[in-house]
């Protein structure tokens, strides 16, 4: 099976990689969702692709940090995102189809694919999954991810629920496939 370059949307080409944003509680900051593990370094961004880092240069953007499946951008002091929004968006989504490009600072911290994967089934489990087991009186705890293997606690209530196993395989373990196909399988811990 021959793999799609690393930045590159399937289907190849020149398709753009897939992102949105979100609001963050900093009004100046902005987070971009990407596709997971992306880039592979958490951290500082030192230098990006162009057009993006002309927007650094230029102080548009103050900072760019990396996370797992995210990219935050920070807007210059005197900026706001109704006049710098459009231009941040297109210059981020070049950016993003070069990830060879993208250089951290020296503090940052490399992310593999179980980094990855682990940053993606924790924000699942606290999230949409997490919610529906709190609603119960449960909870999904993820445990770790090695070799491609999320390891799972169900807590309270979901200790010992037929449907919240059914839930942790049919919910919680599709979410994180599609966020991250490497997934091998997800196991429930004791």
């Amino acid at each position: 099976m021959r793999r799609r370059p690393a930045g590159r949307a399937a289907g190849g080409g020149d398709a753009p990689v897939p992102m949105h944003p979100l609001s963050t509680p900093d009004p100046a900051v902005l987070k971009w969702v990407v596709p997971d593990g992306l880039l592979p370094f958490s951290g500082q961004v030192a230098t990006a692709p162009p057009p993006l880092q002309a927007l650094l240069d230029d102080a548009t953007l103050e900072s760019v940090h990396a996370t797992a499946g995210a990219v935050l951008t920070l807007l210059g002091q005197g900026r706001s995102w109704s006049s710098e929004g459009a231009r941040v968006r297109t210059a981020l989504a070049e950016a993003l189809t070069r990830p060879g490009l993208w250089e951290p600072v020296a503090s940052a911290r490399a992310l593999g694919p179980d980094e990855a994967l682990l940053a993606a089934a924790q924000e699942i489990a606290e999230g949409p999954v997490g919610e529906l087991a709190r609603r119960h009186g449960g909870a999904f705890l993820v445990r770790g991810a090695q070799g491609g293997v999320v390891e799972v606690e169900l807590a309270g209530a979901c200790h010992d629920c037929p449907a919240a196993v059914i839930t942790m395989h049919t919910r919680f373990e599709r979410l994180l496939r599609r966020r991250c196909p490497w997934l091998v399988e997800v196991l429930r811990t004791a």
